[in-house]
């Protein structure tokens, strides 16, 4: 029903009454999606004090309606309606949530709680367009907003006049306030008791057919049914999109390209390719966000190459407050396995060795030198008295015996080791000096991923710390994993399951896309009194970068305000995100644009550890099928 236009006065009232919400206020999402927005917040902010399976958000609100429905049935035996306020459903809700709490910890819980639903609340709602040329047809001696909802008029006087409504409904009344509703009429009546106003001197205006009009008007009220027919639609639309997630998520991608135009100097087909890839990395990114707030870090440490890309990326999501409250700092941390492993060895026996021979079981000497971060050319003496070519490659190492002479010469050992200590000293100075916990304590580290070899090697190296990786996905384990050290991915896990194997088994184009053009960290030295990490970089391995990748990634990071709005605003989760990313991934691999499987085949891509140089791609095809879309 269309709302009705704005008439000139026929006759004046003694009070004007106007319902809030999907009349003066409206949501850019469905109501129910403010209340799972603070379902998050409660796992973010103390998850680790619920049960495993109340971290579901869905969950969550499905308890919280309990609470609401018990306290409204006991208001009801009271003698009141079926009432109830969001503190008390609070406590109520954290109760049946499995939190403990008490005291002062559960008052201020329940603060933080009430200060993201106003937070939240003032970031969906605008006014209503159309309200004030209403509103403005009628006269009358006073007007007051009249409310059905749960949170007090206290409440919703700031938020009416952050969105400019403050003058025409400067105060009101709310059914939690006094226990009354408008849906059983005795609200209405409660406010002509109140007011001493009679009832054919009311009218009401407001958008619900049984609370707002047949009930206002079996209580002598008259009663004005309002009902844009632009609003009205955009309200279904998102009724709709709140009953298919999946689908409105897929719509959002189509509203992102639309209104997201290539910046100058970028290409627009690979930008807009970057758009709509941006959710693979959107939802890496605010999986690695959620879950490290949930365990209260103070930051998180992107490994350089690709964090360099994935921590711009969070640090974008988190300057537009996508969770709606404070999130852990990105802190880029410049390593490698080359400039990790020598470090985190006790010495060069083939016991600890087996760390890299046990991926990479063909290796010549020269290979395993440079990954250690020493110039082979000093040891090609030592490798020849050993009988052994130092560029000869070798099947399992580990097993020959010219390779077990070579690490056990004295002299080899000795300048093994004095390297291993200066590797070992450079890297723990870094560490500190860029704020890692070296003693004690736990850490969040990011990375895009495949075995997660860099934290293992700090977590040889820091075996005191506790570290929890952030993986885009994970190839099965190859070595046995270090006690102090937690790995968890956001796409597949082949340590889990066998699921999404084939996402892995062809990462190469994912590892491309992610990648920057600062070069690879080799070690680590003291300038000036400082630490600084040592970069080699590689003009050929650049150039699939230029052509393609920073293309790409422009496109991904422009996504990242739209993104924080619509994932903030309607409630999406990680977790929302990953069949979506998933999908981009598999489509990244299986029906590439042709300009990144022609930058693909043009890369050249740095393995200097294990193999001590760079794969050139253009000298043969790739292990898994890359074909032209």
């Amino acid at each position: 029903m269309a709302s009705p236009r704005p008439a000139s006065p026929s006759r004046r009232y003694a009070l004007l009454t106007v319902d809030v919400w999907d009349t003066l206020l409206r949501r850019r999402c469905h109501p129910d999606a403010v209340k799972l927005h603070v379902s998050r917040i409660l796992v973010l902010r103390v998850g680790a004090h619920l049960p495993q399976q109340n971290h579901d958000i869905w969950r969550l609100l499905r308890l919280r309606q309990q609470a609401e429905k018990e306290i409204g049935d006991a208001q009801r035996g009271k003698g009141f309606d079926d009432e109830y306020g969001h503190r008390e459903v609070y406590a109520r809700w954290l109760e049946l949530a499995g939190f403990r709490g008490v005291g002062s910890e559960l008052e201020e819980l329940i603060d933080a709680l009430e200060e993201a639903e106003l937070m939240q609340e003032r970031h969906v709602a605008y006014a209503d367009p159309h309200i004030a040329g209403t509103l403005g047809g009628h006269v009358a001696e006073r007007t007051m907003f009249l409310s059905d909802f749960y949170m007090p008029a206290r409440h919703l006087r700031p938020l009416l006049a952050d969105k400019g409504l403050g003058e025409l409904a400067e105060d009101g009344m709310v059914s939690c306030d006094v226990g009354l509703n408008k849906r059983s009429g005795r609200l209405y009546r409660h406010v002509h008791e109140s007011l001493g106003i009679a009832p054919d001197t009311h009218l009401h205006i407001g958008d619900n057919p049984h609370a707002d009009i047949a009930a206002a008007r079996a209580a002598g009220i008259e009663a004005h049914h309002y009902e844009p027919a632009d609003e009205h639609a955009r309200r279904h639309a998102r009724e709709a999109g709140f009953a298919d997630r999946a689908g409105f998520l897929r719509s959002a991608i189509d509203e992102l390209t639309a209104s997201t135009p290539a910046p100058a100097g970028t290409d627009a087909t690979m930008h807009a390719f970057g758009l709509r890839c941006s959710p693979l990395f959107i939802g890496y990114v605010l999986d690695i966000m959620e879950r490290a707030a949930t365990r209260g870090a103070d930051r998180v440490f992107f490994f350089t190459r690709e964090g360099e890309f994935f921590g711009e990326l969070y640090r974008r999501l988190a300057a537009c407050n996508v969770l709606g409250m404070p999130v852990p700092e990105a802190t880029l941390l410049e390593v490698s396995r080359l400039a990790t492993f020598a470090a985190s060895l006790g010495t060069c026996s083939t016991g600890e060795l087996m760390r890299m021979w046990n991926q990479y079981s063909v290796q010549s000497l020269r290979a395993m030198l440079v990954s250690l971060g020493i110039d082979a050319a000093g040891f090609v003496g030592h490798a020849s008295r050993c009988g052994i070519d130092i560029d000869e490659p070798v099947t399992w190492p580990w097993q020959d015996e010219r390779v077990r002479r070579f690490l056990d010469d004295g002299e080899v050992k000795t300048l093994l080791d004095t390297h291993l200590r200066q590797r070992r000293e450079a890297l723990l100075a870094y560490l500190d000096a860029t704020g890692v916990p070296t003693s004690a304590g736990s850490m969040e580290i990011a990375d895009i991923g495949w075995r997660g070899t860099i934290q293992d090697n700090l977590a040889h190296l820091l075996p005191d710390v506790t570290i929890h990786g952030h993986y885009l996905g994970l190839n099965r384990f190859l070595n046995a994993q270090p006690p102090n050290s937690l790995k968890h991915a956001f796409g597949p896990d082949l340590n889990a399951s066998d699921a999404l194997a084939d996402l892995i088994d062809f990462v190469a184009p994912i590892e491309m896309l992610s990648n920057s053009p600062n070069g690879s960290v080799v070690g680590h030295e003291q300038h000036h009194g400082a630490m600084r990490a040592l970069r080699e970089t590689d003009a050929a391995e650049n150039a699939a970068f230029d052509a393609c990748s920073r293309h790409v990634q422009r496109g991904v990071l422009d996504s990242a305000a739209f993104w924080a709005d619509f994932l903030r605003t309607h409630a999406y989760t990680a977790g929302d995100l990953r069949p979506l990313g998933l999908q981009v991934w598999r489509n990244i691999i299986a029906a590439p644009p042709p300009f990144l499987a022609h930058s693909y085949f043009h890369l050249n891509h740095n393995k200097t550890f294990s193999l001590g140089g760079y794969t050139d791609k253009r000298e043969r095809p790739p292990a898994a099928t890359f074909v032209l879309a």
